[in-house]
C-alpha cells in the first residue's frame, strides 16, 4: 500500500479518537435563579439564566395580594466559559400578613464558581409583631402569634410559615421573601481514554530544509478598560466599618427617575472615605441629596456621595486628597430622612454616565474596608450646608 495512503489512513484514525473523547466529555453547567417573593402569597420578579447569560428586573407596579414592597429587584448571571452562577435579590420596606412581620431591607446573594454554593446577605429593620429586632445576619428562628420566621436559611432571607390561620392567609403557608439559588459545575472528563492503534510506518523520505518564517509585528497593547481600572487595587471601599451593599441600580425612584447607585447600609456615623487619589468638588447640601460632595479622581473616573450625616475637616472644594481620607460620615440627610442610615454611592467612569457600582463595590469590600485613622470629633447631630449649586 502507498505510503501516503497509510498517512491518510492513520490521520482518519486519530481523528476519529479525538471526536469519540470529545462526545464522552460532558460540558460544563452554570444555572441561578432569583426572585422577591415566592410561596403561597405568589411570586414577585422571577428569574433564571443558564449558559453563558444574564438577566434583571425590578419588581413590578403589580403585587399580590397582601404583599407590600417599597421597591425591590433581582438579578443573575451565569458563565460556563469562567465557570461561575451568582443571583442576588432584595427587597425594600416589606410588610406582609398586615404589618404582622415588616422589614427595611431583605438581601441574599448566590455564588457558586465550581466548589459548591456560597450565601450571604442580611435582613434590616426587621419587626416580627411587637418585637423589634432591627438587624440580622444570620439563621435565626422567631415566633409570633400564629407561626415563625426564619431569616438567612440557605438562598432565602425571610422564611414564614404559618401553623394558623393569619390575616386571611391559611395555615400552613409558607411564604419566602428574597430567595436565589446558584450552581456552576465543571464538565465530566471521559471515563476512558481510547487505545492508539497500530499503523503502518511510512518510509523516510527526505525532508526539504525550513524556510525561515518571519516573525509577527508585535501588537500594540490595547490600554485597559475602565472596568478592569475599577477593580484594581488604586481604588478603595467607600465606607470604613461594616457596611451592607443594597441598591439597587437602575430601579424607579418618584423624585429623581432611575436610582444611579448603590445605598450601603452602615451604623449612622461611620466614617466615610474617598475611594481614591483625587479632587473634592462640589461640597454642600441639597434637598434631595442632603450633605453631598464628589470626588473626582486622579483616573479621570468620578464618585458621587449622598445622605452624609456630616462633613469631616477634610471635606473642602478643589482640596486633593488622598485615598482612604475621611470625608464624611454615614447618615440619612436629604430625602433618606425616613430610611435607614446609608451612604448613596455612583460610579461614573471617565466622567461619563452612571454604572452599577456593586461588582465594584463588593470587589472593593473583599479587599478590606479602608481603616483610616478617624481623629476628627464624631458628629452629634446633623450638620447642613446650603449652596447653590444645582441638583447631583
Amino acid at each position: 500500500m502507498p505510503v501516503r495512503v497509510l498517512a491518510a489512513i492513520a490521520a482518519v484514525a486519530a481523528l476519529a479518537a479525538v471526536v469519540a473523547s470529545a462526545r464522552a466529555q460532558s460540558p460544563a453547567s452554570a444555572r441561578a435563579a432569583a426572585a422577591v417573593l415566592t410561596g403561597d402569597l405568589g411570586r414577585v420578579a422571577p428569574i433564571k439564566a443558564s449558559g453563558n447569560d444574564g438577566a434583571s428586573r425590578s419588581i413590578p407596579s403589580r403585587l399580590p395580594k397582601g404583599v407590600v414592597l417599597g421597591d425591590g429587584f433581582v438579578s443573575a448571571t451565569t458563565s460556563t466559559s469562567s465557570l461561575s452562577a451568582s443571583a442576588q435579590a432584595e427587597a425594600d420596606d416589606v410588610e406582609l400578613l398586615g404589618g404582622l412581620v415588616k422589614a427595611a431591607l431583605v438581601q441574599r446573594f448566590a455564588d457558586d464558581k465550581g466548589e459548591g454554593v456560597k450565601y450571604r446577605g442580611s435582613v434590616l429593620g426587621l419587626t416580627v409583631g411587637d418585637k423589634e429586632i432591627d438587624k440580622v445576619s444570620s439563621r435565626k428562628t422567631y415566633a409570633f402569634d400564629g407561626g415563625t420566621v426564619t431569616t438567612n436559611e440557605d438562598g432565602a432571607g425571610l422564611v414564614i410559615e404559618l401553623t394558623d390561620d393569619v390575616e386571611g392567609v391559611p395555615a400552613g403557608s409558607r411564604i419566602v421573601v428574597v430567595d436565589v439559588s446558584a450552581s456552576a459545575t465543571k464538565g465530566a472528563s471521559p471515563s476512558t481514554s481510547p487505545e492508539p492503534t497500530a499503523t503502518a510506518t511510512p518510509k523516510a523520505t527526505a525532508t526539504p530544509a525550513p524556510t525561515a518564517t518571519p516573525k509577527p509585528s508585535p501588537r500594540k497593547k490595547k490600554p485597559p478598560s475602565w472596568r478592569t481600572r475599577l477593580m484594581s487595587s488604586r481604588f478603595t471601599f467607600p465606607v470604613a466599618g461594616r457596611t451592607t451593599i443594597g441598591g439597587p441600580f437602575g430601579s424607579f425612584r418618584a423624585d429623581t427617575g432611575a436610582h444611579q447607585g448603590n445605598d450601603l447600609f452602615a451604623d449612622f456615623g461611620t466614617p466615610v472615605v474617598a475611594v481614591a487619589d483625587g479632587k473634592l468638588a462640589n461640597v454642600g447640601s441639597l434637598p434631595i441629596s442632603g450633605n453631598r460632595l464628589w470626588v473626582y479622581a486622579d483616573s479621570g473616573d468620578q464618585f458621587f456621595y449622598a445622605h452624609l450625616s456630616a462633613f469631616a475637616p477634610a471635606a473642602i472644594n478643589d482640596r486633593h486628597v488622598e485615598k482612604g481620607t475621611i470625608l464624611g460620615y454615614v447618615g440619612n440627610t436629604g430625602d433618606a430622612e425616613p430610611t435607614p442610615p446609608h451612604l448613596h454611592f455612583e460610579i461614573h467612569p471617565n466622567g461619563g454616565d452612571a454604572v452599577d457600582p456593586n461588582p465594584f463595590l463588593v470587589a472593593w469590600q473583599k479587599r478590606g474596608a479602608a481603616t483610616a485613622g478617624d481623629t476628627a470629633e464624631r458628629p452629634g447631630a446633623l450638620v447642613e450646608v446650603r449652596d447653590f449649586i444645582g441638583e447631583g
